[in-house]
């Protein structure tokens, strides 16, 4: 069994050393078993008892005055430095695993380890950020047995482990993930940060508000591939489809489909007859304006753009994604007090310089996109919030959509004008 000092020793060489490190660490894996262990340890997904419930009973405090006291990072460093620094008991993980689901003291805890074992146990017990990726993780066992990274990575599981230290040929057969009983790892996506269409033609997909799940062979799971029992019995799909899709409430938007039968099938063909499938807003060649007007909406979480002819592959670069906040800007406006004449918007440029960067309606226009009530022209900075779909070089705005009146912002909120100037040049 495996001993929880050697992950504790290997969690705190990793801790502080440098990329090498990661490397030599991990090589002192030599079993399926120990690999595991070492998985659960550093990724954790379990239940046990809250470390900051413990401290505030042993204490007598309430829970939020604990974890106000606490750093905000790094908090099991500080939980660690409570234990001993001496020698292990020489525990067995399955032991360590099983202590903190029973165990409520602090105190009592914190006495069966020393200060190494005790900072692995209370960041996994946190579920703090973990000292090495996943990815990273199955990147450097690939490159120590000599097996294909991407599919290594594209089945970051507790069964790829198994199979590199007991089956290793088996793990050639990944690469065809239709024919194995597993949830394949979803695509990555680029931020997409400039203000004009791609290069080449994208088709432009809506992702509504929600959250984003996996769902294949009757499980629906979140990007790390967890299983969310809770939701198993609400959704009911095709198991022999791999469903991507948006949960929001007690619905469900699907947003990618493929079917284990037509793995190589395009985006175009596996979508365009899906009954359930009704946000596609156009291309990026004839539809930007759209596109990029639809990130305004309040029931967008952000747009996706994917070629037409793209195979879904485990793990790999699958399109872009555009997000409202990347698009958006804050400037002045400059109207006339009777409303007469167009209406200015303004960048800041320097402290209290403002440029004009565009104009749009007549002040009533501005009016109707305000619904705070009227405007006070003399005493306020009134900010507008713009969509930005295209800026030139220059800083100035080619094409917009007018968002709203925004009165909580102020002149120190208005975008500088050398941003506009870099987004154009971008």
């Amino acid at each position: 069994m495996t001993k929880f000092a050697l992950l504790a020793d290997i969690h705190e060489r990793i801790r502080l050393g440098d990329r090498d490190e990661k490397l030599i660490q991990v090589a002192r894996l030599k079993t399926a078993e120990e690999a595991i262990d070492f998985y659960h340890f550093i990724f954790p997904y379990h239940i046990s008892n809250d470390p900051i419930k413990m401290v505030a009973d042993d204490a007598s405090l309430f829970y939020d005055v604990v974890k106000d006291m606490l750093p905000e990072e790094d908090a099991w460093m500080t939980l660690a430095s409570e234990s001993a620094n001496n020698g292990s008991r020489d525990f067995n993980c399955d032991y360590v695993a099983a202590l903190l689901k029973t165990e409520t003291s602090y105190t009592e805890v914190a006495k069966l380890f020393n200060e190494k074992e005790a900072r692995l146990l209370w960041r996994w017990a946190l579920h703090s950020k973990p000292v090495i990726s996943k990815r990273g993780f199955f990147s450097i066992l690939a490159r120590i047995h000599s097996l294909p990274l991407n599919v290594l990575q594209a089945n970051t599981n507790i069964k790829t482990l198994n199979q590199i230290f007991n089956s290793p040929d088996s793990i050639l057969g990944l690469e065809r993930w239709w024919d194995y009983n597993r949830a394949p790892t979803p695509m990555r996506w680029k931020a997409y940060t400039t203000l004009a269409p791609p290069e080449d033609n994208h088709l432009a997909v809506i992702v509504p508000e929600g959250d984003i799940f996996y769902a294949y062979k009757g499980k629906l799971r979140n990007r790390a591939g967890l299983p969310l029992a809770i939701y198993d019995s609400k959704f009911r799909y095709d198991p022999n489809i791999y469903y991507e899709m948006v949960v929001h409430a007690d619905d469900s938007t699907v947003i990618d489909r493929v079917h284990s039968k037509k793995p190589k099938e395009m985006f175009r063909n596996r979508m365009q007859n899906y009954e359930g499938f009704t946000h596609l807003l156009g291309d990026t060649d004839n539809n930007w304006d759209d596109i990029v007007a639809a990130l305004a909406r309040d029931n967008v979480r952000c747009i996706r753009l994917i070629k037409q002819h793209q195979e879904f592959e485990p793990d790999a670069i699958g399109g872009y994604v555009m997000h409202a906040d990347r698009t958006k800007v804050f400037l002045r406006a400059e109207m006339d007090a009777m409303g007469r004449g167009p209406t200015y918007l303004q960048a800041l440029d320097g402290i209290s310089e403002y440029i004009r960067v565009g104009e749009t309606e007549e002040l009533i226009h501005i009016h109707e996109v305000s619904t705070i009530g009227p405007l006070n022209l003399d005493n306020e900075c009134i900010v507008i919030e713009v969509a930005a779909v295209r800026v030139s070089a220059k800083g100035q705005l080619l094409n917009f959509t007018v968002v709203g009146v925004r009165r909580d912002l102020g002149i120190g909120d208005v975008t500088q004008f050398t941003e506009l100037i870099e987004r154009g040049m971008s």
